[in-house]
């Protein structure tokens, strides 16, 4: 069975959560980006042993990390390899503000775009939990369905 692909729009930039040019490489810092319809900004959900999901961009194949499971407020999110380990492995939780939150299950903190930027290129960060619209995400329709 496929995986089911969707783009994942920040709720304060409208921006998508995205693996820049579409790189291969470990550790590499995820971004957000205007809509271009690319496979880099293409992520499936696929559920976790233990519960909660990795998020797998298309373009690398590889999984949204915390590096290390660091605990620290601002620590940039990265892609690795699939290790099976908690700091790629994210809780989705209804947000205040009607959209998603991504809880990092190793820190514990949620993904975040440092206060609410809306340029193209923001390394997306994770931060304790304060309620704001920059640590929501909406899923759009799986890529493919009509929107």
């Amino acid at each position: 069975m496929q995986a089911i692909a969707y783009r994942i729009r920040n709720m304060a930039s409208r921006k998508l959560l995205a693996n820049p040019q579409g790189s291969r490489s470990n550790g590499t810092a995820m971004i957000q980006w205007d809509d271009t319809g690319g496979a880099d900004q293409a992520w499936s959900l696929e559920p976790a042993p233990g519960g909660g999901a990795k998020l797998r961009n298309l373009a690398s194949g590889k999984v949204l990390a915390n590096p290390q499971g660091s605990r620290d407020n601002g620590t940039e999110m990265i892609q690795w390899d699939d290790t099976g380990d908690t700091d790629q492995v994210w809780s989705l939780e209804p947000g205040p503000n009607g959209g998603l939150r991504l809880r990092n299950m190793a820190s514990r903190k949620l993904l975040a775009n440092p206060q609410g930027s809306r340029s193209n290129g923001t390394t997306m960060i994770q931060w304790e939990d304060t309620g704001e619209t920059d640590q929501e995400w909406l899923f759009d329709p799986p890529l493919g369905q009509a929107r």
